[in-house]
C-alpha cells in the first residue's frame, strides 16, 4: 500500500494551513486503491459482458467488456458488487492481488423474468397462469441415461418415472397419475414438433425443459395433451465467432446388489426336503447314494451371468453466427453394454443441427436431427418360454447345472429330466446363441418461416416431418440346453417397418396494449397424417442354416409373410387469448377444436378448452406486504383435455370374412360375417382438470415456495368390456367408452439459493402426493381381475389383491379346525384366512371369490426429489436423492425363490418348517405345492418405500489464465461422478424402483432388470 506523505508548504503560497491538510487527509484513500483487473465468465466459460461492477458504499461503478473482463478501482477489503440482468447478483471481497480469480455468474435459476416456453409461444415466469413446471436442466443431465424421460425422475412434483437396467429399455413416465387404460405416456414436444419415443434423441442436445400438467396450460394440444405434455428445446446458436464445445464421459455399470441363493447342498437339500414331503423318490443328482449324485458342480449362476458395463457418451457441437443468422451444430455418440453375460448392448450415432435468423420483417429457421440405433435385446426364446424372464431364470438356475458342456448341441450346460427333475434356463448360453437385436434410424426435420404482417402482427408457418425405419431380427440355431431347452428346429425372424408423421401448422399472433390491458392473441390451424407398416417373414426348419439370412432358407414352405399399413388423420383449429392488467390481474383461455380419423364421421370432432387466472399480489398497491415478500402469486386453472390413445387406426370399423361358408340346401354355398362387433358411436375420452396453487417469493426470489392441490378427472375412458359368446364376435369384447377415473393429490416445490463470495449453493426440492379413484367401469361396473389384483368402482386402478395368510399349521388338530384348504393340507403348510368368519369350518372352502381382499397400493403416499449443489472458487459439488414413501410392490421374484420346488431358492426358504423347527413362517417344501403355499398371498407383498442417493458429482474448472494458456481452449472442466450410489429400503429384491406398468396389474416386480450403480468421469471443453 502507498504511504500518505504531507510535505511541508513553500514560502510564498497563500493557501491556508488548515484547508491544505484536509485536502490532503481526503486523498490518502484514492491514493490507497489499487486497479484491480478481474473477468467474468457464465458457467459454460462464455464471457459476460455489459455486467454491472461496484465498489460496496461507494459511487465506483463500471462495465465488463465484451470479452468479460473489468477494471476498477478499490482497496483491500473493499467488496465488489457484480450484477447482470439474468444472472445472481455476487459479492467479492478484494484482497491483496491486483487480479482476482476468474468469477462465473450462475444463471439465476428462479427469476421471475426468465421466459418459460408454453405452447406455440413464451411466457415470462411471472406471468404464468397455469400449471408449468421448468425443469433445472443442469441437475436432470447429471443422470448418466440415453432417454430424457429417465432425467426427469424426482426432478419435478407431479412426474412419476420408472426404468431398469437393461440397456435401451424402456421408461415409463406420467404425470399426474393414470388417466387413460390405454397410452399413459405424455406428448414431447421438441423445437415445437410433437413427437413420441423421445429416447431416440441425446439429452444432450437439450437446453430446458417444461412440463405442462393442466388443461390450462396444455389445452392448446388438444387430443394429445390429456396425460401431460414435456416440451424440449434445444441448443441454438448465438451470434459471435465460431465456438467449440466438447462433453463426454466414460464409466462403469454394475449390479450394486446380490440376492441370497443357495448354494449346490443348501438346494439339494430342501429339493429332496420337497420330494420327501411329496411322497417321491429323491432325483438321482440330489441322492448321495445314487451314481449320479452331484457334487463337483456349484455354480453362483449371478457370478457367471453377471459382469461388469461400461457406459460412454460423447458430444461435439459447434455454434455461432451472426445478427442476420446463427447455427448450431452437434455430433453424439452414446453406447451401454449390459452387465449380464452377452452381446446385448445399446449404442446411438446422433446429429443435431439448427439455423435460425431474421432479414427485417422476415425471421426463419430450420431443424434436422438424424439418430442411428442398435439395441441387443435379452434372452428370448420362439419356442420355449424363459419363465419369469430373464432376472428371475437366472436366479432359480440350479448350482448343480454347468454354464458350460461340450457335449450338448451349441457347448452350453442343461438339466436332464431323469437326472435333476428340473427346468433350468441357462441363460448365459441363451443369450450368446440367441440373435436378437433391433435397429432403428430416424430423422427429424422442420422448417419454419415467420412474418411481421404489420407491427405485432406475425404470421408462422411450421412443416416437419418425423420418420423412424426399424428392423426387428432374431435368430435361434439348433441348440441342446437340456429338459424343455432343446432346440431341434431353427427359427429366423425379421421384421421391417417404418412409421413417419407429417405436420402443417399455420398460425397468427397479435399482441396489443391499450393502457394498462396488455392482450396476446392466437389462432391457428394444424393438420397431421401418421403413416404406418412393417412386413413380417419368419422360417422354422430342421436343416440347418449356414447363414441366417432368408437366401440361406432352402426350404420355401418354412416361410411365412405378413403385413399390414395403416393412417391417421388429425385436423384442428387451436386459439389463445393471454391477457394481463397493470402485472396484478392474468388470465388465460385456450381452445382446441380437434378432428381424428380414428373416430365415425359423426364423432370426429372434440372440442377442448382450459382457463386459468392469476393474481399477483406482491403488485397489488393496497396491500400493505412485509418487505421480505418479493412475489406473491395466488392461481387457479379449469379446462377439458381430449385422448385417443386407446384406438388404433380402425377400431370403429367393423370387419367381414368374405370366406364364412356354410351349408345351404345340403350343399356348402358361400358367405360373409362380420367377425368382431364394434361401436360405431365410439367418442373422444375427456379429462377435466381442476387445480389451485399458491407461488410465494422471499428475499428477492432467494426463497421460493409453490404449493398447488389438483384434481384430474377421465370420462369416458375407452376400454373392452366383455360381451357374450352367444354374440358370436371374436374376441369377447367390445371396445366402446365404459369407464372413468379420477386422480387427486398435493404438489409442493421449494428452492433457495445462497452466495457468500465466491462461495455458491443452490437447494430444491419437490414433493407431491397422489390419489386414484375409478370412478365407473362400464356396463354393470364388473371389477377387472389381474394377475394379483383388482380393479373396481370406488378403489384404485390395480390395487394388489390376494389372500392374507395367519402362519403356519402346526398340527392336524390346526388343520382339522380350519376352513377345507386342500386335501393334502398338512401342517407346516401356510394358513390362508377365510375372510367371512368361517376359519373354524372345516366344511367351508377357500376359494378366490370370496377369501382374497385387498392387500395394499402400489401408489405411494408421497414421491419427493431434492437437489443441492454449491461451488467454490474453482469446485463444485452436487448430489440428488430421491424416492417415495408408502407404496407397496408384490415381490414376484422372491415369489419364486420360495416356491420349493425344482428351481433354485432363496437363502431364507432354508428356514423351512420341519417336526423339529416349527418357530418360522416359511411353510414346507413340497413338490406340486398342493396346498398352494405359494399363491399371491401377503407373504410376498412388501414396503417399495426407497430412499435413493441417485447420483454425487464433484468438478473442477481450470483457472482462466491456465486455460488461456493453452491458445486453443476457452474453458475446462473435469468431473467425477456416481449414479444410484446408495439405496435406503427393506425391499429384498435388486431394486424397489422396477418397471411396473400393466396398468391393472401395478407393482408387480417379476424381474425387472435392475438399475445399476455407476461410476464415471467426464471432461467438458470449450474451443
Amino acid at each position: 500500500m502507498k504511504k500518505c506523505k504531507i510535505d511541508g508548504l513553500q514560502p510564498g503560497r497563500r493557501i491556508p494551513l488548515l484547508f491544505l491538510v484536509l485536502f490532503l487527509l481526503a486523498a490518502c484513500p484514492a491514493l490507497a486503491q489499487e486497479l484491480i483487473k478481474g473477468i467474468l465468465k457464465d458457467k459454460d466459460g462464455r464471457p459476460v459482458a455489459a455486467a454491472t461492477i461496484t465498489v460496496k458504499g461507494k459511487a465506483a461503478s463500471v462495465s465488463s467488456e465484451g470479452d468479460g473482463s473489468f477494471t476498477i478501482h478499490a482497496a483491500v477489503g473493499d467488496l465488489l458488487v457484480i450484477s447482470s440482468i439474468g444472472y445472481e447478483t455476487v459479492e467479492i471481497k478484494v484482497g491483496s492481488h491486483a487480479t482476482l480469480p476468474p468469477i462465473t455468474l450462475n444463471t439465476k435459476a428462479n427469476s421471475l423474468n426468465d421466459v418459460v416456453v408454453v405452447g406455440y409461444g413464451t411466457v415470462k415466469k411471472k406471468d404464468l397462469t397455469g400449471s408449468v413446471a421448468v425443469v433445472n436442466v443442469d441437475d436432470a443431465k447429471k443422470t448418466a441415461s440415453y432417454d430424457v424421460a429417465k432425467l426427469l425422475q424426482g426432478q419435478a412434483a407431479g412426474i412419476s418415472v420408472q426404468g431398469s437396467g437393461e440397456p435401451g429399455g424402456y421408461v415409463q413416465i406420467k404425470i399426474r397419475g393414470i388417466s387413460t387404460f390405454g397410452d399413459n405416456s405424455p406428448l414431447f414436444v421438441i423445437d415445437g414438433v410433437p413427437v413420441s419415443a423421445p429416447y431416440d434423441f441425446s439429452p444432450d442436445d437439450i437446453e430446458s425443459i417444461q412440463v405442462l400438467k393442466d388443461a390450462s396450460a396444455a389445452a392448446i394440444y388438444g387430443s394429445r395433451a390429456a396425460t401431460g405434455v414435456i416440451i424440449i428445446t434445444t441448443k441454438k446458436g448465438k451470434a459471435g465467432p465460431a465456438r467449440i464445445s466438447l462433453n463426454g464421459y466414460i464409466g462403469v455399470q454394475n449390479v450394486p446388489k446380490k440376492i441370497p441363493v443357495t448354494n449346490r447342498p443348501e438346494y439339494q437339500e430342501i429339493v429332496s426336503a420337497a420330494e420327501t414331503n411329496a411322497g417321491l423318490s429323491l432325483a438321482p443328482a440330489n441322492d448321495p447314494t445314487n451314481p449320479s449324485y452331484v457334487s463337483n458342480i456349484n455354480t453362483d449362476w449371478q457370478k457367471a451371468a453377471l459382469k461388469t458395463g461400461v457406459i460412454q457418451d460423447h458430444n461435439a457441437s459447434l455454434s455461432g453466427g451472426s445478427e442476420f443468422a446463427s447455427y448450431n451444430v452437434s455430433m453424439g455418440y452414446f453406447d451401454q453394454t449390459g452387465y449380464q453375460v452377452g452381446p446385448q448392448a445399446y449404442n446411438r450415432y446422433s446429429l443435431n443441427s439448427s439455423m435460425q435468423g431474421k432479414k427485417g420483417r422476415f425471421s426463419f429457421g430450420a431443424k434436422f436431427a438424424y439418430t442411428q440405433s442398435h439395441k441387443g435385446n435379452y434372452a428370448a426364446t420362439n419356442g420355449h418360454a424363459v419363465y419369469g424372464g430373464t432376472v428371475t431364470s437366472m436366479l432359480t438356475a440350479i448350482p448343480t447345472m454347468p454354464v458350460y458342456d461340450s457335449t450338448r448341441l451349441g457347448g452350453y450346460g442343461g438339466t436332464d429330466q431323469v437326472k435333476n427333475r428340473a427346468i433350468s434356463a441357462n441363460v448365459v448360453g441363451i443369450n450368446k446363441l440367441v440373435t436378437d437385436y433391433s435397429n432403428r434410424n430416424r430423422i427429424l426435420a422442420n422448417v419454419w418461416g415467420e412474418l411481421e404482417i404489420i407491427k405485432n402482427l406475425k404470421y408462422r408457418l411450421n412443416v416437419s416431418y418425423d420418420r423412424t425405419d426399424y428392423k426387428n431380427y432374431h435368430y435361434e440355431p439348433q441348440f441342446d440346453m437340456g429338459y424343455y431347452y432343446i432346440n431341434t428346429d431353427y427359427y429366423l425372424s425379421e421384421q421391417l417397418g417404418q412409421a413417419n408423421t407429417g405436420l402443417v401448422e399455420n398460425t397468427l399472433t397479435y399482441n396489443f396494449k391499450l393502457g394498462d390491458h396488455h392482450i396476446d392473441l392466437l389462432g391457428g390451424m394444424t393438420y397431421q397424417q401418421d403413416n404406418g407398416e412393417w412386413m413380417l417373414a419368419t422360417s422354422t426348419d430342421t436343416a440347418k442354416l449356414n447363414f441366417p439370412t432368408f437366401a440361406d432358407v432352402a426350404n420355401n414352405g418354412a416361410n411365412t409373410v405378413t403385413s399390414w399399413n395403416g393412417t391417421a388423420t388429425l385436423f384442428s383449429l387451436l386459439g389463445r387469448v393471454n391477457y394481463n392488467y397493470k402485472d396484478r390481474y392474468l388470465l388465460t383461455a385456450n381452445f382446441r377444436r380437434d378432428g381424428s380419423s380414428k373416430f365415425s364421421p359423426l364423432h370426429r370432432y372434440g372440442n377442448f378448452v382450459g382457463f386459468a387466472g392469476a393474481w399477483n399480489l406482491a403488485n397489488e398497491s393496497f396491500l400493505e406486504l412485509p418487505s421480505q415478500i418479493s412475489s406473491l402469486k395466488l392461481r387457479a386453472g379449469y379446462g377439458s383435455l381430449g385422448n385417443q390413445s386407446s384406438l388404433g387406426y380402425y377400431d370403429w370399423q367393423s370387419y367381414i370374412d368374405n370366406s364364412a361358408n356354410y351349408v345351404f340346401n345340403n350343399q356348402l354355398a358361400v358367405g360373409s360375417t362380420t367377425v368382431s362387433v364394434t361401436d360405431p358411436s365410439l367418442k373422444w375420452e375427456t379429462t377435466t382438470t381442476k387445480n389451485v396453487a399458491a407461488d410465494l417469493g422471499l428475499w428477492n426470489e432467494k426463497l421460493t415456495f409453490t404449493v398447488e392441490y389438483f384434481e384430474r378427472t377421465s370420462k369416458d375412458i375407452i376400454t373392452a368390456i366383455p360381451i357374450p359368446y352367444s354374440v358370436g364376435s371374436y374376441p369377447a369384447t367390445l371396445t366402446t367408452n365404459a369407464a372413468s377415473v379420477k386422480n387427486s393429490g398435493f404438489e409442493f416445490t421449494v428452492g433457495y439459493k445462497g452466495t457468500a463470495g465466491l462461495f455458491h449453493y443452490n437447494i430444491s426440492a419437490n414433493a407431491y402426493t397422489l390419489k386414484n379413484k375409478v370412478l365407473k367401469l362400464g356396463g354393470t361396473n364388473n371389477p377387472i381381475y389381474g394377475s394379483g389384483s383388482k380393479t373396481e368402482v370406488g378403489k384404485e386402478v390395480g390395487q394388489l389383491y390376494g389372500y392374507q395368510t395367519e402362519g403356519l399349521f402346526q398340527n392336524t388338530t390346526d388343520v382339522a379346525n380350519h376352513a377345507f384348504q386342500s386335501a393334502s393340507t398338512a401342517p407346516g403348510d401356510v394358513r390362508f384366512k377365510a375372510q367371512n368368519g368361517k376359519d373354524g369350518d372345516h366344511s367351508y372352502t377357500l376359494t378366490d371369490a370370496n377369501d382374497r381382499v385387498y392387500l395394499g397400493s402400489a401408489i405411494p403416499k408421497v414421491y419427493y426429489g431434492f437437489n443441492f449443489d454449491a461451488s467454490y472458487s474453482s469446485w463444485d459439488l452436487s448430489f440428488f436423492f430421491q424416492g417415495n414413501e408408502g407404496s407397496k410392490v408384490f415381490n414376484g421374484v422372491y415369489q419364486a425363490l420360495m416356491a420349493g420346488q425344482y428351481g433354485n431358492a432363496h437363502k431364507d426358504e432354508l428356514n423351512y418348517w420341519r417336526t423339529d423347527h416349527t418357530n418360522t413362517n416359511v411353510p414346507r417344501p413340497m413338490i406340486g405345492d398342493p396346498n398352494g403355499n405359494n399363491r399371491f398371498s401377503n407373504l410376498f407383498v412388501e414396503s417399495g418405500s426407497y430412499v435413493k442417493l441417485q447420483n454425487a458429482q464433484i468438478g473442477y474448472t481450470f483457472p482462466t489464465r491456465w486455460v488461456s494458456g493453452t491458445h486453443f481452449l476457452s474453458k475446462l472442466r473435469i468431473y467425477l461422478a456416481g449414479t444410484n450410489l446408495l439405496t435406503i429400503s427393506k425391499y429384498k429384491g435388486y431394486d424397489p424402483d422396477f418397471i411396473s406398468d400393466g396398468l391393472f396389474n401395478r407393482g408387480f416386480d417379476y424381474g425387472s432388470f435392475p438399475n445399476p450403480r455407476t461410476y464415471m468421469i467426464g471432461l467438458q471443453a470449450g474451443l
